[in-house]
């Protein structure tokens, strides 16, 4: 009875020490650390680029309470206010009518832009500032004169020229959130607008003895959105519209004018436009 309880447990130790030794004899996978996870896009930094597009706009030039039929060379006689009749004024023009319509400008806009953003969560605030050169530019003839002035200032035309337009603006964008994805933001921006404006008016056919042009630089506002996608390797591309809106004020108040007179002075103008420029930066 002594053999057989030894040789038992002699057993049940050899059958507790195999598992061992199998798991011994077994190699040991190596440790695989989890993927690491996908980088997520910051649009937090500072940046500059270019941009070019198209702008349109509309622009009014005003009798004010003082306007005149300038006089000419020597031995034309002198000023005709247009509120009374006389030296070509064949009745009053009321204070406020509009000497050519509506006129209608388009152009190519491009320039260049730079700023700062940074990213919060999915909000991107941000500021930024562009400089860009314009030739838009719209004219038309002086038809609403007519009863007043007579049938040849059908022949006259105004004219307003853009030169260039500058903004500074502040920007709230969102990112990387519901379907955008992190590469996308799309904005609001606003601020404040400079442009060059050039006011000119001549008569077809004799430009250069009837014309006469003033620049004003005026100040204005701008308010207006876009969408930005981040290409890669820093770069990004977006598509933005601009609402710019000057203020009324008076031109044609600096002589000489035209040499045989006649032109309309001074003039109230006012401005407004929409800029829709392609960014690359």
């Amino acid at each position: 009875m002594k053999k057989l309880f030894l040789g038992s447990v002699a057993l049940v130790a050899l059958g507790l020490g195999a598992p061992a030794a199998f798991a011994a004899e077994r190699p040991v996978p190596a440790y695989a650390p989890p993927p690491p996870p996908v980088p997520v896009y910051t649009w937090t930094g500072c940046y500059a680029g270019a941009n070019a597009g198209t702008s349109t706009g509309r622009s009014t030039q005003t009798t004010v309470a003082n306007s005149i039929l300038t006089p000419g060379a020597l031995g034309v006689p002198g000023p005709a206010p247009l509120g009374t009749p006389g030296g070509g004024v064949i009745a009053p023009v009321p204070v406020g009518s509009s000497i050519a319509g509506d006129l209608n400008l388009s152009g190519f806009i491009g320039g260049f832009q730079g700023g700062c953003n940074y990213q919060w969560g999915v909000w991107v605030f941000g500021f930024e500032g562009d400089g860009m050169a314009t030739d838009k530019e719209g004219q038309n003839f002086e038809v609403g004169l007519v009863p007043f002035l007579g049938n040849g200032r059908a022949n006259w035309i105004s004219q307003t020229q853009e030169r260039w337009l500058v903004t500074a603006r502040g920007k709230l964008g969102l990112s990387g959130w519901g379907w955008f994805g992190d590469k996308s933001m799309v904005y609001v921006t606003g601020g404040a607008a400079w442009a060059k404006i050039d006011t000119s008016e001549f008569l077809v056919g004799n430009q250069t003895g009837t014309g006469h042009q003033e620049s004003n630089t005026r100040t204005g506002w701008t308010v207006g959105g876009g969408y930005e996608y981040a290409l890669g390797y820093g770069w990004s591309i977006k598509g933005e519209y601009l609402y710019v809106k000057f203020d009324d004020y008076t031109t044609f108040t600096q002589p000489p004018f035209g040499g045989v007179g006649l032109n309309i002075a001074p003039r109230a103008s006012a401005s407004s436009s929409l800029a829709r420029p392609l960014s690359l930066k």
